[in-house]
């Protein structure tokens, strides 16, 4: 995906993040805020506009770059220090999503009705304590009506995705544009949750939307 983004002569910046194992939330939304504020300070190098910056992210990757978006003040998420640059922000313009973890405790229930283990215990390593499922959880922002920034949206989602149900991303577009937000909810029939990873129609599809999802938000911007 990163590679067909910038074939549209978008400037690309894929970074790594701590995972459950590695460390518990909040820690890999602090180093995606991190480097929205690092690229910040370096974008001009290679030509680009940090007022135009916006974030992809896939499954845990959506939860992530969707949380981003909604907390870019967050004391706890903006808590690795950019001594270069202590005055830059991470704020994004957009945030494009493919199966993201919109509801985390709903997830989690999907997983224990699933009977799936592994899932189980990496939702528990990773949201410790584990009142954190519900904090961070961008469903349930929305439902605590939270002052969250509400950024133009991308959600595209398999529609026989059985770890992220249908129902939990419609629940979640419809209270984003509920506050105020605009969300777009692209379902892809016959698909799984990573579809995306085998080439075929489907995923040529998802990649020209994103590219058309941004263009619209550099025009609009």
């Amino acid at each position: 995906m990163d590679r067909a983004i910038a074939t549209s002569g978008v400037v690309v910046v894929a970074i790594d993040l701590r995972l459950s194992e590695e460390a518990p939330y909040p820690a890999s939304v602090q180093d995606a805020n991190y480097g929205v504020r690092w690229l910040k300070s370096r974008v001009a190098e290679w030509n680009g506009d940090a007022s135009r910056i916006g974030v992809y992210g896939s499954s845990s990757g959506g939860h992530i770059a969707q949380l981003l978006a909604m907390r870019p003040d967050d004391p706890r998420y903006n808590a690795i220090p950019l001594p270069a640059a202590p005055r830059v922000d991470a704020k994004v313009a957009y945030v494009a999503t493919r199966s993201p973890i919109s509801d985390t405790y709903a997830r989690f229930q999907q997983a224990e009705r699933m009977k799936r283990e592994a899932m189980i215990e990496n939702n528990r390593i990773y949201f410790n304590p584990w009142e954190t499922i519900h904090e961070g959880n961008p469903q349930e922002l929305l439902e605590r009506r939270e002052a969250v920034s509400l950024v133009p949206m991308l959600i595209m989602q398999g529609a026989l995705d059985d770890n992220v149900l249908p129902a939990v991303q419609e629940k979640f577009s419809a209270a984003y544009r509920a506050a105020g937000g605009m969300c777009e909810l692209s379902l892809f029939e016959g698909c799984e949750h990573e579809w995306v990873a085998k080439p075929g129609p489907q995923t040529e599809r998802a990649r020209e939307m994103v590219k058309e999802f941004i263009a619209r938000q550099l025009k609009n911007g």
